[in-house]
């Protein structure tokens, strides 16, 4: 009889269209998906690296898949890549394999997990931010943390196991649900945010971040983790620069690790599909010109010898370890390609308001709202965001997103002309009965 390890068939994976274009879960199982590249980050005779499967995946989705799973250490990494993902997008369908009940275990077991040195990637991420990835840099006298996972007493143990957390880096905004229990965790952890990024009140999307310790300017330029500002020398041999790089948000903050790794939260990421660095126009909530500049800072300080990087790092979209040693002339050639690529997109930024109702769409498409989006969109919802964010989606259709608006506007002309119709009979009643 055939052992059960050796049967092929362990499962399928597809991608629905909620999916949104976090991209954490290509992480998780980057041998089984990979990204689907818009049309408009396809210049003409360029080959993508890696290619997903057609029919893998419906119109619309940021990912696809690239094979599927072929053992049970592909089936355990498909599972962690569908926990791991914020919006319920990724199928598994079960296949032919017979596994004994209980065998794979939690889709989180084996995390944290060691990247390179002692940077880890901590799993287990919390969907209040979005499923951003977690960090932990292990060191003495206390580690660093970067973004909260999804506090359990699992990931508070293995954290004191592993040294405590001294210092809490919060990217962005975004990323910072559940700072407050980790902070009293560990007692003498100190927070770092940027100033323009704390929100005093705690809403559905937001933490409130008023009583964050350390609140670092927007500045351009290397800080200490206590905001003391480092010299080019200074920021070069410095263990930890923390770097503003404002623009995805408004105190959007970058960290560098012993010049070799570099925490960008939603700032860069990697895309292997392209081979290269990327920034997120769809996902620019501040102003796209503004994180251009940014990353044209990290460009400079790379060509005046100071900054260099091996790794890259994000909250979301894709990590990676870049070709070569991570030398400032090739953090620099890094750099230029991904400010090539940014300056070609339009200017302007994405309401964090029109993408919360564009993603709330695709969530839950049988809902009011996603219904809704739909029918005015003859099926496309390109038409809820703003004209530069559009040529970022998969699936964008300028002639589908034209006749939407012009729907859109013909309603609102329609329920215009209700209104005033309305008025006008109630005056002319009214006028009436005061004769």
């Amino acid at each position: 009889m055939q052992d059960e390890m050796q049967v092929e068939d362990w499962g399928e994976l597809f991608v629905t269209r909620k999916c949104c274009g976090a991209g954490t879960c290509r992480n998780y199982a980057p041998e089984l998906l990979g990204e689907v590249v818009p049309a408009s980050d396809l210049r003409e005779g360029r080959r993508l690296s890696v290619s997903v499967l057609p029919g893998s995946y419906e119109a619309g989705a940021f990912t696809g898949v690239l094979r599927q799973p072929r053992s049970q250490e592909d089936l355990m990494a498909a599972r962690t890549a569908v926990a791991a993902c914020p919006f319920g997008a990724i199928k598994l369908k079960p296949g032919a394999s017979r596994v004994r009940r209980g065998a794979l275990g939690s889709p989180w077991r084996g995390f944290p997990r060691l990247i390179e040195d002692n940077v880890w990637i901590v799993g287990q991420p919390s969907i209040k931010n979005i499923s951003a990835l977690s960090y932990f840099i292990e060191r003495d006298g206390g580690g660093v943390l970067i973004d909260p996972p999804k506090p359990s007493e699992e990931v508070f143990r293995w954290l004191a196991e592993h040294g405590g957390v001294r210092w809490l880096f919060l990217t962005h905004r975004d990323h910072a649900h559940h700072h407050a229990e980790f902070a009293s965790r560990f007692p003498g952890c100190r927070r770092i945010i940027g100033a323009a990024d704390v929100n005093l009140r705690e809403t559905e999307h937001m933490a409130s971040t008023g009583d964050v310790e350390i609140k670092l300017g927007d500045e351009l330029g290397a800080l200490s983790p206590e905001g003391e500002p480092l010299s080019r020398e200074a920021a070069k041999e410095a263990e930890i620069a923390i770097v503003p790089q404002p623009g995805h948000t408004p105190g959007s903050l970058c960290l560098l690790y012993r010049g070799r790794f570099l925490f960008t939260g939603d700032h860069l990421s990697y895309s292997r599909a392209l081979g290269q660095l990327v920034a997120h126009r769809l996902q620019c909530w501040e102003d796209w010109e503004r994180q251009t500049r940014s990353v044209r800072y990290l460009l400079a300080a790379a060509e005046a010898g100071w900054l260099r990087f091996a790794w890259v790092l994000p909250g979301h979209g894709e990590w990676a370890r870049l070709p070569g040693e991570g030398s400032a002339a090739e953090t620099a050639a890094e750099l230029r390609r991904v400010i090539a690529s940014m300056e070609q997109k339009p200017k302007g930024h994405t309401p964090l308001g029109r993408w919360i109702l564009y993603a709330q769409g695709r969530i839950a498409p049988e809902g009011r709202l996603g219904r809704a989006v739909r029918a005015i969109g003859g099926g496309s919802d390109a038409w809820v965001l703003p004209r530069g964010a559009r040529s970022s989606l998969t699936d964008f259709d300028p002639h589908k997103t034209a006749v939407a608006l012009r729907r859109l506007y013909l309603l609102g002309a329609t329920a215009l002309l209700a209104a005033a119709g309305a008025v006008w009979l109630a005056a002319r009643r009214d006028t009436v009965q005061t004769r």
